[in-house]
């Protein structure tokens, strides 16, 4: 007996045990053959081989399936050591076995294994057979994959990670054919780990997948279905798993670019396109997708990385395929010529031999858009010629969905959408000129998206097109998009209701589904919110979104003129002029010298801005002083030349026709006057017709009525000599024709209020002695009865103070002019009003009162003078110390015109007077200039 049969002894009851019938014989016989083979290290390594192939491993294979999970435990653990020290060729031998045991723990479900811990270590021990083994597992390449597949549901992250490690392997080690026709279930089960709630499970089955899949076989019939799944990676939480996404695309592409065409295809659309083609556009798109990641430094510098060396693998590939074909050509040509020389004939088949290497775009500067890129662009990661070249080729494919879905329900989708396509567009830079159509009528209604950020990007996506494309093929399209290239009817085309047609109902919202492809070749502007996202897109384009001086490109005068015409098709509506300063003030800013030569325009656009509500002044004024500065003029100038040159054409026929109600003519009238300074006077004649016509109570607006007092008491009250004496000169049309028609009383708060801004009108011109004397005396017999409504309007004290300030300036200007008779028609509302309610009234009409006595002739009724003496004498006893003070002066100003008769008046007051004292004093002053007046009179004659 030789020393193994020895050793064979000693262990053969515990082998003989594994079979045993009770759990604890097994268990203690399977600790004593490991300690005694595998711990103990006393064995010799040959007997320990040949005792597992000869008598251990069927028994240990058998006790994977033990009721002791221990017994178990350690068989699989035995199996694993054992593998490491046993011959490959012999281990290979026992693989159908070893297998069926070890794959027969997971190939059903649930688990013949319950144990978690222990399914977790017979993945292991598969994973590790895969290291030993490698190809030799290839038979059981179905078998193994079923398992894996059942697996890959276990409840255990660890064993989900392990399966995934194994997949690995498999790609690695079995043959690609095998693995894709019992690919199936694997690919589906990794496909709903993807959804995990463990990043780490999520990124470890993504990079399984991408090493199963990277095989031309595996890969051809399984990506259709991965496909659908990896987009909704693209907004998983975790930035790790997304440039684990970024990495396993990229290895596809550049593995399926060295695919070889198919020679045969399944594919029944003889147009379309074969073998990986059919998947380089989505794949590319997902790329893409990423590449526009919100964490842009972290995964979108990765996918841009990618997209660059995929891109540098195309090009050498389309090299080496233009090369073949320039050698079969060469070949098919010199066989055709040895068939000539033999024959002696000449074959009339045309052959083409050219086969030019294929083209690269021209490298574009982007140093001149620099301020525009986003990131990971504006950190120095530009794209090269090569990336625009692969780009521009899968254009067509990618850049219509990405547009679709900028108008999709969800606002993650909408503003993943708005990243990739301004991803797109940097890549792309010029050669997105074919699509600027489709580009800028989806940017249009992403520009009012109710997300902030769709939005944000969205404009920036502009700005981008107008940095990279022609100003002239930009405008065109706008102007087409407007409208404006249609003449003559109605404009026609299909509008946002036209493109997505929706039914709103409450809070409920339905979107009607259609194919909008051909409607955006047609599309127009035609209602006010529309109009105004192709502004806001135009001010955009114009300014390329970028600081003053940075990105914007001085635009030729074709161009300007152009877009200046735009812009004043907008200004027609009020609802636009907000978005038509925004592109105004671009076109400034690109325009340059050629908004120099088209000044009166832009400075007519500006000033009917300013003078709306619509825009902030202060943005409208900054941008004027921005024209000025263009033209080495200031703000005041630009009014004063503008006012000169086209004030005749604001006003032609204004005399005669009155304005729209609509009409902005009315509010640039208001502005020009108002900034343009002292240059108004020149023009004070023209302009009084068309106030008195576009004022006029009988059809004018309340709202025109009062804006253009507003204006007349903006002149009035300038402090301008020039602008004084042209006034002075046109005083009487301005009354007659503006300020007394709306002076007049007619019913309504609305004429009240317009009546008393009329009256402080004249009042501020008489204030200032804007009307000669000669010229209110002839307007006085209208202008009394006014003066005598509002001094007797109960309802407005505003109204009877105004009015009690013009009768007194007008007796003031009026003493040498007016009669006896006009005097006696005043004193009684005069009197009237020293009973006023209010004694701010009732102090105003003393000094009316003071005026009306310098105005008296001096032989004017003592009658009435007696009157007025006696209702003047008992408001000196008023309570009020103010208005005490007032009929004092008044009485003061009374004296002169009749000495006897205010001494008697005076003497019969003081007896009933509560203040005697005061007339004592106004009876003192009586007799003292009555002395005075006779000593002077008695000289006089004495003289004479």
């Amino acid at each position: 007996m030789d020393k193994y049969e020895e050793f064979l002894l000693t262990i053969r009851r515990d082998i003989n045990c594994l079979t045993d019938g009770d759990r604890a014989v097994r268990r203690g016989a399977i600790v004593k053959l490991e300690k005694t083979l595998l711990t103990s290290g006393k064995a010799p390594a040959e007997f320990v081989r040949r005792v597992f192939l000869q008598e251990l491993h069927k028994p240990l294979f058998r006790m994977y399936a033990d009721q002791g999970e221990k017994c178990r435990e350690l068989s699989v653990s035995m199996t694993s050591r054992f593998a490491d020290i046993i011959p490959v060729e012999d281990l290979e031998n026992m693989l159908p076995l070893l297998l069926a045991a070890l794959l027969g723990r997971l190939r059903s479900v649930p688990f013949p294994e319950q144990s978690e811990e222990l399914r977790l270590e017979v993945l292991r021990l598969i994973n590790h057979l895969f290291e030993v083994c490698k190809e030799r597992l290839d038979p059981f390449a179905s078998d193994i994959l079923d398992a894996l597949s059942k697996a890959l549901t276990d409840t255990c992250p660890d064993a989900k990670k392990e399966c995934c490690d194994i997949t690995k392997k498999v790609s690695q080690c079995l043959n690609p054919e095998r693995v894709s026709r019992a690919g199936g279930p694997l690919v589906g089960a990794l496909l709903s780990n993807l959804r995990h709630q463990q990043w780490k499970v999520r990124r470890a089955t993504l990079d399984s997948l991408g090493s199963f899949l990277l095989h031309e076989a595996t890969m051809l019939d399984h990506l259709e279905d991965v496909l659908p799944h990896l987009n909704t990676l693209l907004s998983d939480r975790t930035p790790g798993v997304r440039q684990c996404l970024a990495e396993v695309v990229e290895r596809w592409i550049l593995k399926g670019l060295t695919f070889k065409k198919p020679l045969l295809t399944n594919n029944f659309d003889d147009e379309g396109p074969e073998g990986f083609e059919k998947f380089e556009s989505r794949l590319l798109a997902l790329l893409l997708g990423i590449a526009a990641d919100e964490d842009s430094e972290q995964v979108g510098a990765v996918a841009l990385g990618g997209l660059e060396r995929i891109s540098s693998l195309k090009q050498e590939v389309l090299l080496k395929k233009a090369a073949r074909e320039r050698e079969r050509q060469q070949a098919r040509q010199k066989a055709k010529e040895a068939r000539e020389a033999k024959g002696g004939y000449a074959e009339s088949e045309q052959t083409d031999a050219s086969h030019p290497d294929p083209e690269v775009v021209a490298q574009f500067d982007y140093a001149v858009v620099a301020s525009l890129l986003p990131s990971p662009f504006a950190s120095g990661r530009l794209p090269s010629a090569l990336t625009t070249t692969y780009v521009k080729l899968h254009l067509p494919s990618i850049l219509p969905q990405a547009l679709a879905n900028l108008t999709q329900w969800t606002a993650d989708i909408r503003g993943g959408a708005a990243r990739l396509v301004r991803v797109l567009l940097v890549l792309a830079n010029r050669q997105v000129a074919p699509f600027l159509d489709a580009v800028l009528v989806h940017l249009y209604k992403a520009l009012a998206d109710d997300e902030p950020i769709v939005s944000s990007i969205s404009s920036q996506c502009v700005g981008l097109v107008g940095a990279f494309l022609d100003a002239d093929l930009v405008l065109e399209l706008v102007g087409k998009h407007l409208g404006l290239k249609l003449e003559g009817g109605a404009r026609k085309g299909t509008s946002f209701e036209d493109l997505w047609p929706q039914d709103t109902r409450g809070r409920h919202t339905t979107r009607t589904l259609q194919d909008i492809e051909s409607g955006v070749k047609n599309f127009t502007a035609l209602t006010v919110e529309s109009r105004r996202q192709v502004f806001t897109a135009l001010a955009q384009l114009l300014h390329a979104s970028g600081p003053p001086g940075a990105a914007c490109k001085s635009l030729p005068d074709k161009e300007v003129k152009m877009a200046i015409r735009y812009l004043e098709e907008g200004a027609l509506s009020e609802e636009l002029l907000p978005a038509v300063l925004e592109a105004t003030q671009s076109l400034l800013r690109a325009g340059g010298q050629g908004c120099v030569t088209e000044w009166p325009r832009v400075f007519e656009l500006l000033l009917r801005m300013r003078s709306g509500e619509e825009c902030k002044a202060e943005n409208v004024d900054a941008n004027m002083d921005y024209l000025g500065e263009l033209l080495g003029k200031t703000r005041r100038q630009l009014y004063e030349e503008h006012l000169r040159t086209r004030l005749c054409e604001l006003l032609q026929g204004a005399d005669a026709v009155l304005w729209e109600e609509r009409s902005p003519n009315r509010h640039i009238l208001e502005t020009l006057l108002r900034n343009a300074g002292p240059a108004v006077a020149e023009h004070i004649s023209n302009l009084i017709p068309v106030l008195a016509r576009q004022s006029c109570p009988e059809d004018a607006s309340v709202p025109a009525r009062v804006d253009i007092l507003g204006l007349v008491h903006f002149l009035v009250n300038q402090e301008d000599e020039s602008l004084g004496q042209a006034l002075c000169s046109q005083s009487e049309p301005l009354l007659n024709g503006v300020l007394i028609p709306n002076c007049t009383w007619r019913a309504g708060q609305s004429n009240a209020k317009i009546r008393r801004g009329g009256m402080v009108c004249v009042h501020g011109m008489l204030r200032r002695h804007l009307v000669p004397p000669q010229v209110l005396n002839e307007v006085f017999a209208d202008l009394l009865p006014i003066l005598k409504s509002c001094l007797d309007d109960s309802w407005s004290p505003d109204n009877r103070m105004i009015a009690c300030l013009v009768l007194s300036c007008t007796l003031s200007e009026l003493q040498a002019e007016i009669n006896g008779e006009q005097l006696r028609e005043v004193y009684p509302e005069l009197l009237k009003r020293l009973d006023d309610s209010n004694d701010k009234i009732r102090a105003a009409v003393c000094e009316a009162l003071s005026m009306f006595f310098k105005c008296l002739p001096h032989n004017w009724s003592r009658t009435l003078f007696e009157y007025i003496l006696r209702n003047l004498f008992v408001h000196l006893d008023d309570p009020n110390p103010e208005i005490q003070q007032g009929i004092y002066g008044v009485l003061e100003s009374a004296v002169h015109q009749d000495y006897a008769t205010f001494m008697q008046e005076a003497k019969t007051a003081s007896a009933k007077s509560s203040h005697p004292r005061l007339c004592e004093e106004l009876l003192r002053l009586a007799e003292s200039l009555q002395k005075s007046s006779s000593e002077d009179a008695a000289g006089g004659a004495a003289m004479d």
